[in-house]
């Protein structure tokens, strides 16, 4: 016997999960109350249970919240948990409820109408249309997000221990496994109790929905990164072009792929090289991966002013990287530390309004409206003093 269960992701989140933990508590609420009345708890399936065949609209809502048992509910309520937590840091509390309810309502309807006419007149209910939603919008948008699961292994010998899965793979390989035995059901080559149909059309749903947000996103981020470029320009000191003789670019050049060599061997070596080349071309920047690594180097070992300018740099070259936002955010702590606080009021507002979904955010924003206006009042009281 060999079975397996996620145990966790590797995405914190930054604001806690309250609406993900209210559809917990409600679920839980539910079955613990009426769960355990025998023929009454059969009466209210019935009742509030959607049933194809029926089609009462308001059973769409009421059967999210009915489970057949305590693996039935403990399941569907952990899977939430493990990663609706993602997406609802990611959209909002009330985003998320939305989105929740309506893979939920979208996978009863769609279900309604795959299943054989046999499975018509039976109620079904649970949670699990509105979870494999959270499933399938979790691998559009976190695809390579590492999944740690526990297996057991009981086969002579018992073995307990650990793996890890991106969920792009594990949630394709779910999502194949419930396509398959929907399909054999509704072909009637296969009997269950279990409406994958509708664990398919949730996950569907989801994943349809995170791409168009995706999607939108990502266009959104390039019109504010654009809208931005004259913001942009002003903190990097505007577009310079180094006037170089054909010699001095190819020996910069050279003397680029030596860095990045050395890159690899001693940063702390490599860091004094970029030093150096910089005073013979300040814009010198290396490809996208490399320069952020350096920057990263250069500031780990105390050169600030090679590191912002190692940031500068990649801004002028990258503008529309994804790692735009760490090294904006970089700047705005730097020229904060540094007095220049016109510059780092560029560079933190730059954050906010383009990346709100940064993992910087949060701290850009409070250095933005907190940590600037005191530094900036503190400098102005001692002038005053002066």
């Amino acid at each position: 016997m060999f079975f397996f269960f996620p145990v966790r992701d590797e995405y914190g989140v930054k604001r806690f999960p309250g609406m993900v933990l209210a559809i917990i508590l409600v679920n839980c609420l539910v079955y613990f109350v009426f769960g355990f009345r025998g023929p009454e708890y059969n009466a209210i399936v019935k009742k509030y249970g959607f049933t194809p065949s029926v089609f009462a609209p308001g059973t769409l809502l009421t059967s999210m919240f009915l489970h057949g048992g305590l693996l039935h509910l403990g399941f569907n309520m952990w899977y939430l948990w493990l990663l609706g937590d993602n997406l609802e840091d990611r959209w909002g509390h009330g985003r998320f409820l939305i989105f929740y309810l309506s893979a939920g309502v979208f996978a009863s309807v769609l279900y309604s109408v795959m299943i054989p006419a046999r499975y018509a007149g039976v109620p079904t209910i649970g949670a699990s249309g509105a979870i494999a939603g959270v499933l399938g919008a979790y691998a559009v948008l976190f695809p390579k997000s590492r999944i740690t699961f526990k297996y057991l292994i009981l086969f002579i010998f018992l073995r307990v221990g650990e793996f890890e899965l991106y969920a792009g793979f594990w949630l394709a390989l779910w999502f194949l496994q419930q396509a398959l035995s929907s399909l054999l059901v509704a072909r009637e080559m296969a009997r269950s109790s279990v409406a994958f149909a509708a664990h398919l059309s949730g996950f569907l749903f989801g994943a349809v929905v995170a791409s168009g947000v995706r999607l939108f996103q990502e266009a959104r981020r390039y019109a504010l990164v654009a809208e931005g470029r004259h913001a942009l320009e002003q903190l990097l000191g505007g577009p310079k072009t180094a006037a170089l003789t054909f010699e001095q670019e190819a020996s910069l050049k050279s003397r680029s792929d030596e860095l990045i060599a050395l890159m690899e061997d001693d940063r702390v070596a490599a860091g004094e090289l970029y030093e150096k080349l910089l005073r013979e071309d300040p814009q010198l920047t290396l490809p996208e991966r490399w320069q952020y690594q350096l920057a990263e180097s250069l500031e780990r070992q105390g050169k600030k002013q090679a590191a912002a300018a190692a940031c500068q740099n990649f801004m002028r070259r990258y503008p529309y990287s994804k790692l735009a936002d760490n090294i904006l955010f970089f700047l705005g702590k730097h020229f904060l530390n540094e007095g220049d606080y016109e510059k780092a009021k560029n560079a933190l507002r730059q954050v906010v309004l383009f990346y709100p979904y940064s993992d910087v955010y949060e701290e850009a924003k409070f250095c933005l409206e907190k940590e600037l206006p005191e530094k900036m009042v503190g400098t102005a009281d001692r002038v005053q003093s002066t």
